[in-house]
């Protein structure tokens, strides 16, 4: 058993693995200002609810910092060296990005994660704090993407930037035409997100004269995938899937 660390802008993701299957996962506010100490006593709490053992920690993170703090959290409270994906551990995919270092390896651990959960050709769509786009071409390699502010970020923005219009949270609607401000602002939010993603799919798919399989996942997934059109597979786990079968494959290797 592992436990999958996906370190992202918003949360930390913790996740249980053993065999491919999720026992639990835990989520925590990204917070940069936290300590070491702070990390190790979120992660100590998460083993005494859970009473679980590990044979390894594994990283997948896009946020340095925390990754520090949480590499040190591990090492101080369970003297173990966690495993840091594009460092110890290699992501098998290839990268056809044209600076291949510039990928982060959310985009890439979730292209690795799908292709396990789908045929190529594949459009990977994540939506957290910001919304991306992933390719992976027919050979099951990483092509690129798109990136968009993701649907928490548009909603601050909105509210900060505007003296009139209230903060609001954002569920499922099924009126098009909202009768309040809060109405009109869900609808915008939740019918706007669901156009652009079928529209992207739409010119994604254009652009390469071939249809995709389409895999969702991220922090609005769940709520997103229930206003789509188009045919798709929703994981909201995708991320931690992927940082096991990259920690599988390098294990393999050993």
């Amino acid at each position: 058993m592992i436990l999958a660390i996906d370190i992202g802008n918003t949360t930390v993701e913790f996740g249980f693995v053993k065999d491919q299957k999720f026992l639990k996962s835990y989520k925590l506010s990204s917070n940069i200002d936290k300590t070491v100490d702070d990390w190790l006593l979120d992660l100590k709490t998460i083993f005494s609810v859970e009473n679980l053992k590990v044979q390894d920690f594994v990283i997948s993170s896009v946020v340095p910092q925390i990754e520090d703090k949480i590499s040190h959290a591990i090492k101080k409270g369970f003297n173990k060296k966690p495993l840091i994906i594009g460092k110890e551990l290699k992501i098998p995919i290839k990268n056809n990005y044209k600076n291949p270092y510039e990928v982060g390896m959310d985009r890439l651990v979730n292209a690795y994660g799908a292709i396990h959960k789908a045929n190529p050709p594949l459009i990977v769509i994540d939506l957290g704090t910001a919304i991306t786009f992933d390719i992976v071409n027919e050979k099951g390699e990483y092509e690129g993407g798109a990136i968009f502010p993701g649907i928490d970020s548009s909603i601050k923005t909105l509210f900060s930037k505007t003296s009139k219009l209230p903060m609001v949270s954002i569920d499922e609607t099924k009126n098009i035409i909202g009768k309040t401000t809060i109405e009109s602002i869900q609808s915008g939010i939740f019918f706007g997100y669901c156009s652009l993603i079928e529209g992207m799919v739409n010119r994604i798919s254009k652009h390469y004269n071939h249809s995709f399989n389409i895999i969702i996942t991220g922090g609005n997934s769940k709520l997103i995938s229930r206003g789509l059109s188009i045919k798709h597979i929703l994981d909201e786990y995708l991320s931690l899937e992927g940082i096991y079968l990259i920690y599988k494959f390098n294990h393999s290797k050993l």
